[in-house]
């Protein structure tokens, strides 16, 4: 069922949540629409605004800080805007970097970005984590969607690390995470820049400058994983698939020649009959 903006009426604090969800809905059903092409995003909801056009994380942003902005707003205005924030995050950035990670996984990809080193099994880093929260990080993380396989505090520095799946989907998840750390403004540069950190959470994904630091941290890094570019893990994939089709085609041959070996025997009369068929012929 469509919603038109005529038959929509002033609504309460309390009535929000619900009126995200039915935006949400107007979102997905293609009611409202944001995607162009697949660089080219538009905020529904603000038509008279100078910047009409987003790329897909400025409209992120765009969103994130009208539905979280003054309480003096509209409340529609925000809760619209709130719609469109889960509507990027659960349907559209999945899309687009589910097709990213897809063209990763079938070749080698070519360009600047090939030669950024990521700490290998995926890794994630929490920053400002107050260890008496601590037992809840990992449930609090999968409950936003990121699928953490472990969760490890740090004796010092205030770091946890947060272990992903050790194939694409987990570094999609790892992206994720960092991502929806970088548009509240918690990412890593905002983690650096903070002048006081508060009691709020800072999340990255965990890299080369990461790995390299002195300390707890970077102790832990180098210990548990290793540096490897997007590169270099789809060429040890496609060298692993190889390798076992190799051993397969080996083990099918080896079969083969077993079977013919066993057919060939089934098919021989037994010695004891070959003697007795070589008396007769000498009887006769």
């Amino acid at each position: 069922m469509s919603y038109s903006s005529e038959e929509e009426t002033d609504i309460s604090d309390s009535e929000l949540d619900e009126y995200v969800d039915r935006c949400y809905e107007q979102l997905k059903d293609g009611s409202r629409k944001v995607k162009f092409s697949d660089e080219v995003y538009r905020c529904p909801y603000c038509p008279g605004k100078k910047k009409l056009v987003y790329a897909l994380k400025d409209l992120l942003q765009h969103a994130s800080d009208v539905g979280k902005g003054s309480q003096n707003r509209d409340i529609k205005h925000k809760g619209k805007h709130l719609g469109l924030v889960r509507y990027i995050k659960n349907d559209l950035v999945q899309e687009d970097l589910s097709s990213e990670l897809a063209g990763l996984a079938l070749e080698v990809p070519t360009g600047n970005g090939v030669s950024e080193l990521f700490v290998w099994p995926w890794m994630g880093i929490l920053a400002n984590v107050d260890a008496d929260k601590s037992s809840r990080l990992k449930n609090d993380l999968a409950e936003r969607g990121f699928d953490p396989v472990r969760v490890r505090l740090l004796s010092t520095g205030g770091y946890a690390v947060v272990e992903f799946k050790r194939d694409w989907s987990g570094f999609y998840k790892a992206i994720m995470f960092e991502k929806e750390f970088e548009v509240d403004r918690h990412g890593k540069k905002d983690y650096c820049a903070a002048p006081h950190l508060g009691d709020e959470l800072y999340g990255w994904v965990a890299r080369d400058d990461d790995y390299k630091l002195k300390g707890s941290l970077g102790e832990y890094l180098q210990k548990n994983g290793d540096l490897k570019t997007i590169s270099d893990l789809v060429v040890d994939e496609k060298r692993k698939t190889g390798l076992l089709i190799a051993n397969l085609s080996d083990t099918i041959q080896e079969l083969r020649t077993r079977v013919d070996e066993l057919e060939s025997n089934y098919c021989k009369p037994p010695a004891a009959v070959i003697h007795i068929a070589s008396q007769k012929d000498e009887m006769q």
